[in-house]
């Protein structure tokens, strides 16, 4: 894995993320060109600091391409979560689940503090990262996948419970899926070089993501839960938006034939 190869792949992650997210937001706030490419940069941030850290580049070199894809993904979007719940401020009246962290859906008024623990957050992710544990049997895969699926819905619950209602049915979705595409990552695993804990547990996430929010974002096309109901759609943007999806459906073609070229297939 050339480092070449893996910005283009990790600018490549960036961009499905920003994609889905333009898909879903313009519609209620316009397409932000100043934005869309916020994604791309967090990815690149957070591959150049895992590169850079050399604990983190000896695992990161026993990658596949389709790995560091997902990996990649995975921290951006967990990253990405806590810079808008703990770092960044704006107005909160379009939304009705506030992109602010609440504390069980009750404000936090202090900056201080939401800049302290998000800090605090950060730093658990990176060391989260730093697990050791070697991943091999079928099994770990399966159990790793499931378990991270229910730590992205406890994470998800958190969020909306206070503000839609605690769904037990929805908060088994995430462990569900992945528990269902594990497969995908222990059939690209080499035997003679596990993948580490803590990189399966983010290439997880990635998967959670790119998986569930195509579904919910082109197929189910609702109304971002986010927004608040009566916010007026915008309808130069919900009508031209489609090139959006026209562009993640040739990343997910691209990326399939990654993956069976990594397999020995193509």
């Amino acid at each position: 894995m050339t480092f070449v190869l893996s910005v283009v792949i990790t600018v490549l992650s960036g961009l499905y993320t920003s994609l889905w997210g333009a898909f879903k937001d313009s519609p209620f706030e316009r397409f932000k060109p100043a934005t869309f490419p916020r994604s791309i940069y967090f990815s690149v941030a957070i591959f150049l600091a895992l590169y850079v850290l050399p604990f983190f580049r000896t695992n990161l070199q026993g990658l596949s391409l389709f790995q560091l894809f997902f990996l990649v993904m995975g921290v951006e979007r967990f990253l990405a979560e806590l810079y808008k719940g703990f770092f960044r401020t704006e107005d909160q009246a379009k939304y009705f689940v506030p992109s602010r962290i609440t504390f069980f859906g009750n404000h936090v008024a202090s900056d201080a503090l939401r800049y302290l623990v998000g800090t605090v957050l950060v730093l658990l992710v990176f060391a989260s990262m730093t697990l050791q544990v070697q991943v091999v049997p079928f099994w770990g895969f399966l159990l790793t996948a499931y378990a991270t699926g229910l730590l992205v819905s406890l994470g998800g619950a958190y969020k909306d419970a206070p503000f839609e209602g605690f769904k037990p049915l929805k908060f088994q979705r995430s462990g569900a899926v992945l528990a269902l595409f594990s497969p995908l990552f222990y059939y690209l695993s080499d035997p003679l070089a596990p993948i580490p804990l803590g990189f399966l547990i983010y290439m997880n996430g990635g998967l959670e993501r790119f998986a569930i929010e195509y579904y919910k974002t082109y197929i189910q096309r609702h109304m971002s839960g986010k927004f608040r109901p009566d916010l007026p759609r915008l309808l130069e943007f919900a009508d031209t938006r489609e090139k959006y999806h026209y562009l993640a459906l040739v990343l997910i073609a691209g990326l399939a034939l990654l993956y069976l070229h990594e397999l020995g297939i193509l």
